[in-house]
Formats: structure tokens, sequence, C-alpha cells
């Protein structure tokens, strides 16, 4: 049907954008990528030109238009958007100041953590939510702009400065939010830390819901886009939360406790959704606002995991779905060799420590390429479980979804299926933060459907009690051996 009304998600991701279209059932109709580059010239540093999202944002939603044809634009009812986070754009009168700094980048780590002692940091985790370090919003405007914020006009993260680009609306929502390192779980900007981060509450955006509209595509939105002007646009949210929104409603129909969404991108994202919030005494996790209102997500991010793959290919010479052939031609446990797969330098997952970097344990003159290649997939599962393990003390775990480059690979599904011993639901559609980003959208929520598995689970099998074993000396060795030994 060419008259039926469809809504477009827009996901800023940390190194390409991609875009989906849903019809009124909540079904994806088409859907498009458009990668960018991130300035990695210096140690830690990550920097991304902002006019490179747009321009990959235009080129996405060009993709599109190119599947759907005809006059697919007069279509469209509302435009809804995810992003990155978190990842600082200074705002000046007459728009970005510099390069936005990504979540990536490490420069700020160590001062925060010689700002931060474990006092102050347990404070701000039960006053936020977060295990804030010097990747936050907050810290990040100290250490870069705090001695150059003449003509500083506002901080945003990098879907907030999208919606900005597309709207002119200066508005964040509160799972973004939390990502500035400033706002109380209630959704309130906390003075105190303000101060701490000596930043000035009215550099801050407007805090609203998700799903409310922040404004209608202005020109040169609907220029970048190729889309009519005077569309509405959601706020939209954090890209973790809008991809287990859409891998939740696709599977179940509905958020419900009990289900854990690995969302493997960039990094790796594991995520749950709670009506409770619950904050873990040792810290081990952040507690977000969920895209819907009134739950909460348990979240742990993997930094490295999907760049860590595109890493591994340039060193041994291939590409991911190479590394991962190479893989299953290994044996499990790598033939005695054991992987700390924390490249970013340092770790989130359940560890935060960003002392923490990569180790190669074990290695020996009979090993090859694909014993260093399974040794990188099962270091990155391991990390997973532990991250699963923390989330399972408290509640129990019903059901595990995966999204991402490896939900289509058989050997590494089984393999993550035998190392968490239990089954995974691998979800089909590649970007499942485009697709709730446009669940965000405005218009008529989808029908609920009957809910739907993509493809049968993968079930424990023979490997499992070996895995076991494994991952117990995996226990043993990191993060006890990966800490570097240039750190101070």
């Amino acid at each position: 049907m060419t008259d039926v009304p469809l809504r477009l998600g827009i996901d800023l991701g940390t190194s390409a954008v991609k875009a989906a279209v849903i019809d009124e059932s909540g079904e994806a109709v088409a859907s498009g990528e458009a990668a960018f580059p991130t300035i990695a010239d210096a140690p830690g540093k990550a920097e991304q030109e902002t006019r490179h999202w747009l321009d990959a944002a235009g080129a996405a939603v060009a993709e599109i238009g190119r599947q759907l044809g005809g006059d697919w634009q007069s279509r469209i009812a509302g435009i809804g958007l995810a992003g990155q986070l978190p990842t600082l754009v200074c705002l000046g009168a007459d728009g970005p100041l510099g390069p936005a700094i990504a979540w990536s980048d490490g420069r700020a780590d160590g001062w925060a953590a010689g700002l931060l002692d474990e006092g102050r940091r347990a404070a701000l985790y039960r006053r936020t939510g977060m295990p804030i370090d010097g990747r936050y919003l907050g810290p990040m405007y100290r250490f870069h702009w705090h001695d150059r914020r003449a003509g500083l006009r506002r901080i945003l993260s990098a879907k907030d400065y999208l919606c900005h680009a597309l709207t002119g609306a200066e508005v964040t929502d509160p799972s973004t939010a939390a990502g500035y390192g400033v706002f109380a779980l209630d959704g309130s900007v906390d003075p105190a830390l303000c101060a701490l981060w000596d930043l000035d509450p009215a550099l801050l955006p407007e805090l609203r819901p998700a799903e409310s509209t922040a404004g209608a595509l202005n020109a040169a939105g609907a220029d970048c886009l190729g889309l009519p002007p005077g569309l509405p646009v959601a706020v939209g949210a954090a890209d973790s939360v809008a991809g287990a929104l859409a891998m939740s409603e696709r599977a179940i129909g509905v958020l419900q406790e009990g289900i854990v969404c690995l969302v493997m991108g960039s990094s790796t994202i594991v995520i749950d959704a709670v009506q409770e919030p619950q904050l873990d005494p040792k810290r081990r996790y952040l507690l977000t606002p969920h895209a819907r209102p009134g739950w909460f997500g348990r979240e742990m991010d993997l930094l490295a995991t999907g760049s860590g793959y595109r890493w591994l290919g340039q060193i041994l010479g291939g590409t991911s779905a190479e590394i991962e052939r190479q893989a299953a031609g290994s044996v499990p446990g790598a033939r005695g060799l054991f992987f700390a797969p924390y490249l970013a330098g340092g770790e989130q997952g359940a560890l935060w420590d960003p002392s923490l970097s990569g180790v190669l344990q074990g290695l020996r003159l009979h090993h090859g390429a694909g014993d260093i290649a399974r040794a990188f997939l099962e270091g990155v599962q391991f990390e997973i479980r532990r991250c699963l393990e923390v989330l399972a003390e408290t509640r129990p775990i019903g059901r595990i979804l995966l999204a991402g480059h490896m939900a289509e690979r058989k050997p590494s599904l089984q393999m993550l299926a035998d190392i968490l011993r239990r089954p995974v639901e691998p979800f089909a559609f590649l970007s499942p933060a485009a697709l709730g980003a446009a669940l965000l959208a405005p218009g008529a929520r989808p029908v609920r459907r009957p809910a739907v598995k993509s493809h049968a689970s993968f079930m424990p099998g023979a490997a499992a009690g070996e895995y076991d074993l494994l991952y117990r000396r995996y226990l043993a060795l990191f993060p006890r051996l990966a800490a570097s030994p240039f750190e101070e």
C-alpha cells in the first residue's frame, strides 16, 4: 500500500548513522546506513566533526529513498532519534565551537580518577545512578573546555545536537541526560554536581520525555534529510535504551523484566529493564531511565568489541566475518590462549577500571591466527557472561536477545550460548536503535502484534561444560593481569 503512513528513525552511532522506516504495524520496511570518520591522531583522542554526522544522516535517509521509491517522502508522519553517548558538543552563537569529543575519548580518564576518590564516586552513584568517570559530559567539559569557554552557549550530547540541527530545539531526554553527569535520578539538575564540574546550569538543555515532540523539521534539516519541512521530530533517546526497546517490543510486545538485550556494535551494550530503580552496591552497572516512562535499564557497556573486531581484522588481514571464520577453525580455549579484550584504554562493563589494557596471555609458537581470533571472541563473550552474572545476582534472567553483527553468524552464536550456558535468541534487524528511534517518532503507536522470533534460539551445547572451566580460568587471570605496567 503506497498510502500507508511511515515513521523514520535515525540513530547517530559511534561510527555510522543508521536509519530505519517502520509502517503502522511497527514493521521495518526500509533501512540505510552511512559511515563517518573519527579523529584519533593522538593517544586517547577520539573526536568527530558534526558536519560528518549530518552528511551521514542525509546519506542514510537517501538510501531509504532508493529502496522505497515513488513519493515516499510524503508518507513520513514523524521522525525519532537515538544516539551515542556521552559525546560532547559545545555550541556557540553560530554552531559548534569545535569537533565533538566522543564517548570513547580517554584523555580525561586519569584526571577524573585523581579527582574522584572512593567516597565521592559512591556519592555520585547514589545521586545519579551513574559510575561517573572522565567520559561523562560534565568531566569532559571541565577537562577540555573549562579554560576556553568564552563564547560557549550550550553543551549537548550527540543525539541532542542532531535534534538541534534538525529542529533548532535544545532539548534532551532522561536517558541521554544521564550521560551529562549532572542530572539526578529523578531528572532534576543537581547544583552540587554542576559545581563539581564548574558547569553553569544555564548551559544545559531542557529535559523532556523521549516521545515528546522537540519541534518541526526546519529548512536546514529538511535539506539535510531530503524531506519536507514541518515534520514533527521527537526528542528521542539514548541508543542503548532505544535498541532495547525495539528488541523487547519486537520479541515480546512490551518492555518486560527478566529480558536481557545484548547489542553488539562498536561497543557491546548489556541491558535489562526494571520498574523499581535498583542500584548496585558495588557500582558495577549504571541505572538509566528507559525509553518508556516508569522503566529503568540496568546497563553495562563493553568498550571495544566491534572496534576490536575491526582492529584485529587489520592485524590479521580480513573482515570481522573472516575473523569469525578463522576463530571457528580453532578449538574451545584457543589451545591455551586467553585474550583480555580491554583495547579501548580502560574498560567499563562490570569492571569500571580506566587503567585496564588488552592482554594476550599464553602465546606460543604453535598458535596461529585462528587461535588469536578465537581467544578474542571468547574474551568478549566471557566479559558478557561477567555482566550477566551481575544482573542475575538480584533478578532472574528469563531470555537473552542478541542484535548486531554476531546475530547472523551461527558459530559465534553457538559459542555465546555455550559460554553463557543460556539460550540466545538472535534479533535479525541490524540496527535496533534506529528501529527504536522510529518507535519513538510522533504518530500513532503501532498496533501490538503477536511476539515473533526472528530465528530459533541457540541452545547451550556439548562445549558448555568445558567453557565453564575456561571461564573460571579467565576470571582468575583478568583483570589481575590486565593493568598496564606503565601506569603510575
